[in-house]
């Protein structure tokens, strides 16, 4: 019967040293995960705000374009 209560307390420490190493290796994981979707983060407001950028410049090109139509048609109006 003493035996088998070591066999089990030594298989609890076992199961417990498993638990922390997985434990560590998880929290290990999380920590780069975290770091990785900061970057990502700041990488998409990057590119977020290039987009806008292109964009206001797409708009003032339309206008210009706009501008420069009306200006054809107010000549062969003529």
């Amino acid at each position: 019967m003493l035996f088998e209560e070591r066999d089990k307390i030594k298989l609890l420490g076992e199961k417990v040293e498993e638990l922390l190493r997985n434990y560590k290796e998880l929290k290990e994981e999380n920590a780069r995960l975290k770091n990785e979707v900061t970057t990502l983060k700041a990488s998409n407001d990057a590119k977020d705000a290039h987009i806008k950028r292109l964009e206001e410049k797409v708009n003032i090109s339309e206008v210009t374009g706009d501008d420069l139509l009306s200006k054809i048609e107010e000549v062969l109006n003529r």
